[in-house]
């Protein structure tokens, strides 16, 4: 089941929007400002984003430029007021895929979405990731070692699946700490470097001397 989330601060549009994508048969949540909608992607990994621009806060633009650049595979569209044409092309210069202008109908907003999952399912038909002998079954959580299943916790997988969609890219620790443990919550590097070793633990031949998850000193790690 696709999920969806609504990022806006009427709840009038919220609500009809909401109704009208469970009826459709997707797993709807919602947000009503800008860090609310970053803590709720970071929770329930929507497959697309109905993302307003004018939220209290921290606006649509910045939601979008932090998001996209932790969830490169969420289909991002916003939802703008019509004739806000310098908006909507600002937001699509930050990573949006599509654009909804208010007032919409409902009819258009699920055609939107199944459009977006379409396309995203296209650009993601490999839902599962390969490197050595390791597989990674997004779908379905699980990681595979030499074809025996590997048992990680939450963390570990969200890590590991982090660094498979942006797999040749060093991510930084802050970069890992705000889009697994959340910006409000203070946690020090060195338990990056703990799951990190923990991984390299379950999934390498040798931990010390790894060959997928490498370090890149003074900055963070990436999958080769």
């Amino acid at each position: 089941m696709a999920r969806i989330l609504i990022v806006d601060d009427e709840p009038a549009i919220v609500l009809a929007v909401r109704g009208e994508l469970n009826f459709e048969g997707f797993e709807v949540d919602s947000a009503a400002d800008g860090h609310e909608a970053c803590e709720k992607a970071r929770e329930f990994r929507p497959d697309v984003m109905l993302l307003d621009l004018g939220l209290p806060g921290m606006n649509g633009f910045e939601v979008c430029r932090r998001l996209r650049a932790e969830m490169p595979a969420m289909w991002i569209i916003m939802l703008t007021v019509r004739g806000q044409e310098v908006d909507r092309v600002m937001g699509l210069e930050l990573g949006a895929d599509d654009y909804v202008t208010k007032p919409f109908s409902l009819r258009e907003i699920v055609a939107r979405v199944k459009v977006g999952l379409r396309r995203k399912g296209s650009a993601n038909a490999r839902a599962i990731y390969r490197f050595g002998r390791i597989e990674i079954d997004l779908r379905s959580h699980r990681v595979l070692n030499k074809g025996r299943e590997v048992a990680l916790t939450r963390k570990e997988f969200e890590i590991l699946e982090m660094m498979a969609e942006r797999a040749g890219q060093v991510i930084t620790r802050d970069e890992f700490l705000d889009a697994i443990w959340g910006e409000e919550v203070y946690v020090t590097h060195r338990v990056i470097d703990t799951h990190i070793a923990a991984l390299r633990k379950k999934i390498e031949d040798d931990p010390n001397n790894p060959i997928h998850i490498l370090s890149v000193r003074g900055i963070g790690y990436k999958l080769d």
